[in-house]
């Protein structure tokens, strides 16, 4: 499946099926009303107003084209809360089904709660699923992207599996023993604050989703923030809700960002937040070129 975002605000914007030309999604962000005076002048009176904006209430909610709730997400400060259909997950430790996730210094690895051998892996400039049970990418977030419509594939050479092509870039993909470990509380807490090209083909492997053919497509990254589109492309997993990858792969564009220190996502003023990306990109490529 490949979707593509409407707006560069990820939390706020529709989904496309890509294949269809109709919307998939609907994401919408919005502020709750403040507490009650009284439950204010409980906090503690020496916080200061950048603290206290970190506990504002907000809900996010996902629906389908009838405009019915898949997900809602209740964020507490930048900490979220999450419902998926009629399930309570709970927060990111329990989406993901670990407390802990294992990095090395370029690479951020996440497992999965429905599949042992599923892996999302980050490093500052990707953010894919990995297979490595047969060492495949099963999914892909293409972002500030210009995508490159190629023919379909001709179904006589479709597999009979699902799979995404390897990815070249051996950083996505890594194959070595990942080594160290940090408490995925902390890491949620400090991260709120491509040149590409893959198949996708989308087998009937999904027993609550109907299957359409995808075009392969080639993906030209670039590099500037509200530049392109949003993509996010994966296979359907049978022990996984679409909507279970999709919400995944929010999760971990805002914990990727706050473990490489890129301009860390924020809910208020998109605009002025690809501004401060944009100039974050060129103050690292300046250091980059001048050291």
């Amino acid at each position: 499946m490949l979707l593509r975002f409407t707006a560069p605000d990820m939390l706020n914007s529709a989904l496309v099926d890509v294949s269809t030309g109709e919307r998939a999604y609907d994401i919408v962000t919005v502020l709750l009303p403040p507490k009650p005076e009284s439950e204010q002048e409980n906090d503690d009176p020496t916080r200061s107003s950048q603290d206290r904006s970190t506990k504002e209430q907000r809900r996010t909610c996902i629906a389908d084209p009838s405009g019915a709730t898949l997900v809602s997400i209740s964020w507490n400060g930048r900490h979220p809360d999450i419902v998926i259909l009629d399930e309570k997950v709970g927060g990111l430790a329990d989406l993901f089904g670990s407390s802990t996730v294992r990095f090395m210094p370029k690479i951020l690895a996440v497992p999965t709660r429905f599949d042992t051998e599923y892996v999302w892996t980050a490093t500052p400039h990707s953010l894919t699923l990995f297979d490595y049970d047969s060492e495949t990418t099963k999914g892909t977030f293409y972002q500030n992207s210009i995508r490159l419509s190629t023919p379909f594939r001709s179904k006589a050479k479709l597999s009979s599996t699902a799979h995404f092509d390897s990815d070249p870039n051996p950083s996505t993909a890594p194959s070595s023993p990942l080594s160290s470990s940090s408490s995925l509380h902390s890491s949620a807490s400090s991260a709120l604050t491509s040149n590409a090209s893959s198949p996708c083909i989308c087998a009937p492997s999904h027993p609550r989703s109907t299957p359409t053919d995808c075009p392969k497509s080639s993906f030209i990254s670039t590099y500037l923030p509200g530049v392109g589109s949003n993509y996010l492309e994966f296979c359907h997993h049978p022990l996984a809700h679409d909507i279970e990858i999709i919400v995944s792969f929010l999760m971990m564009e805002i914990l990727r960002r706050g473990r490489f220190v890129l301009t860390p996502y924020t809910f208020e003023k998109p605009n002025m937040w690809q501004l401060k990306e944009t100039r974050d990109l060129v103050l690292r490529r300046l250091r980059r070129y001048t050291v």
